[in-house]
C-alpha cells in the first residue's frame, strides 16, 4: 500500500512539472528593425512570448500587397527569456504578425521603394548618354522617372523619361562643364501601388 501511495505521490508531481513546462504564452509581440526597405533588402522581425520560455514555436505570417489573407512563410523557435526573431525579405508592402499557441501579435507592415539604378553608358565633352533601370515585384513598363540634377540650392528636374518593356530606359541630357550630380526619381504617382517613391544613386561627373 506504502509502495502505491509512493507511485501515485510521483505520477502526480510529474504531471505538475509536465503541465508547468508546457505552460502556453498568452501574448507575443512583434516589432520591426525599419518600416520602409528598398526593394532587394531585409527587415528583422522580432518579439517576445509572455510565458518568456525557450524552445516554443513561433509561426510567422506576411501578407504582401494584393492578398486576401496572411499565410505562414517560416517558424522559429524562441530563445533566451522567450525571444524570437527573423530575417523578411519583403518584396512590395507587406504586412507580418507573429502566433504562438493561440495567441496572435499584432500587424505591422513594411513599406517598400522600387529599387532605381542609374548608370552612364557614354559621354562627350557636352552631354551624357544613361540607362535608368526600376526594379520591383511587377514591372514599371509605361511609367516615367525624373531625371534630376543636384545642385546647392536642390534638385532641378532635367526631364521626364518613359520607361520600356523591360522597365529601363536609355536618355541624353546636356552636363554642364562644372561638376554634375544626377539622379532618377520615380514618383509616388508612378510607383504606387504598392510601392512608395524610389530614389536611384547620385551619378556624379567628378
Amino acid at each position: 500500500m506504502r509502495r502505491m501511495l509512493l507511485l501515485a505521490a510521483l505520477s502526480t508531481a510529474l504531471a505538475a512539472v509536465g503541465t508547468a513546462g508546457a505552460v502556453k504564452p498568452s501574448a507575443v509581440s512583434i516589432s520591426l528593425s525599419r518600416s520602409i526597405v528598398v526593394y532587394g533588402g531585409t527587415v528583422k522581425l522580432s518579439g517576445v512570448i509572455s510565458s518568456h520560455q525557450a524552445g516554443v514555436e513561433v509561426r510567422v505570417l506576411e501578407r504582401a500587397y494584393g492578398a486576401s489573407a496572411f499565410s505562414q512563410i517560416t517558424t522559429v523557435n524562441t530563445t533566451t527569456n522567450g525571444a524570437w526573431s527573423y530575417i523578411a525579405s519583403p518584396l512590395i508592402l507587406t504586412s507580418y504578425e507573429a502566433k504562438a499557441g493561440s495567441a496572435t501579435s499584432r500587424i505591422v507592415t513594411v513599406k517598400v521603394r522600387p529599387k532605381l539604378v542609374l548608370a552612364l553608358k557614354s559621354r562627350t565633352s557636352t552631354r551624357g548618354t544613361f540607362m535608368v533601370t526600376v526594379n520591383g515585384k511587377r514591372p514599371f513598363t509605361g511609367k516615367y522617372v525624373l531625371v534630376q540634377r543636384l545642385t546647392t540650392s536642390g534638385p532641378t528636374t532635367l526631364k521626364h523619361v518613359k520607361l520600356g518593356a523591360d522597365s529601363s530606359a536609355t536618355f541624353t541630357v546636356r552636363l554642364p562643364k562644372a561638376r554634375a550630380r544626377l539622379r532618377a526619381v520615380m514618383p509616388s504617382s508612378q510607383a504606387a501601388p504598392g510601392y512608395l517613391a524610389g530614389y536611384s544613386n547620385v551619378w556624379s561627373s567628378s
